[in-house]
């Protein structure tokens, strides 16, 4: 499989995870469902590699994918952070862009400008990021704010650290992909963990869950399905990005992986009946086109 599906499934497989973690949020903490989803993925991970008996080699891969596991989780708890806060009308879009530049400047760097018409697809993709992750200000926001530096400082670091763990992931040279993911899962986990513990204010959901009887129970046996989903469709998203890079450019392959806000969108809509804005709209026609010319 080339590069481009291999970027193609990376946004679809980030897209089914946004979607579906997004669903499993609304029952259950936030916090909670990303360490089901990536503890049973891990677990998942281990299995097969026990079953292949391949094992762990200590490699320079391996400290890629721990320190892109560490990074990506960093940047997670940055962007739940900016959920609570509201204003995400001005936060979403600039996240998601900036985690799409700074691989792609990256990219540019280290292996050169793409074609011309590459180029414009580019253009017209990174335009799709921003629509897709524009929300009107009363979808979110009870009150419209001003764009300021204090507001937009977040959203720059937060999407310049997820950039920078897709940058991680690009380093991983080996097409067996199966130990890199698991250790990048681990580091992960050991990450949201320390955060879990030393940070009050991330403990309160699942406190409060934990005192209702029978509650966290039924969150582990009902969602354990769901939070499986998740966790496998994102590392399988994960896999597909590592592999993409090896045979690819990094900084087409990290702009065709940022278009999985699409997929969450048309989840949204033909699932959630959620009605799609004139942006969302436009960014599909937009995402479409940048797929063509990219393809070219």
């Amino acid at each position: 499989m080339t590069a481009i599906p291999l970027g193609l499934l990376t946004a679809l497989g980030w897209g089914l995870g946004d979607f579906y973690g997004g669903v499993a949020s609304r029952r259950w903490p936030s916090l909670l469902v990303i360490l089901g989803s990536k503890g049973i993925a891990s677990l998942v991970l281990l299995a097969v590699i026990i079953l292949r008996s391949s094992g762990l080699q200590l490699s320079t891969d391996l400290a890629w994918a721990m320190l892109a596991g560490s990074i990506d989780s960093i940047a997670l708890l940055g962007f739940y952070q900016l959920l609570s806060r509201g204003n995400m009308s001005i936060s979403a879009p600039v996240t998601a862009l900036l985690a799409a530049v700074v691989p792609m400047l990256f990219g540019i760097i280290t292996s050169g400008l793409p074609g011309a018409v590459k180029i414009i697809g580019i253009a017209f993709a990174l335009t799709a990021i921003l629509l897709f992750g524009y929300t009107s200000p009363d979808r979110y926001d009870p009150v419209r704010r001003k764009i300021t530096f204090q507001i937009l400082i977040q959203p720059i670091w937060v999407g310049v650290v997820f950039g920078t763990a897709l940058i991680c992931l690009d380093q991983v040279e080996n097409p067996d992909v199966f130990a890199p993911l698991l250790v990048l899962r681990m580091a992960a986990l050991s990450t949201l963990l320390f955060a879990l513990l030393t940070r009050p204010n991330l403990q309160r959901p699942i406190r409060a869950i934990w005192k209702q009887k029978g509650a966290m129970q039924e969150a582990l046996a009902n969602g354990a399905k769901l939070m499986a989903f998740i966790g496998l469709a994102d590392i399988s998203a994960t896999a597909a990005f590592i592999l993409a890079t090896q045979l690819g450019n990094l900084t087409i392959i990290a702009v065709l992986a940022s278009l999985y806000p699409a997929v969450t969108v048309l989840l949204a809509h033909f699932i959630d009946q959620e009605r799609l804005q004139w942006e969302q709209l436009v960014g599909l026609g937009f995402c479409l086109t940048a797929i063509a010319l990219i393809s070219v």
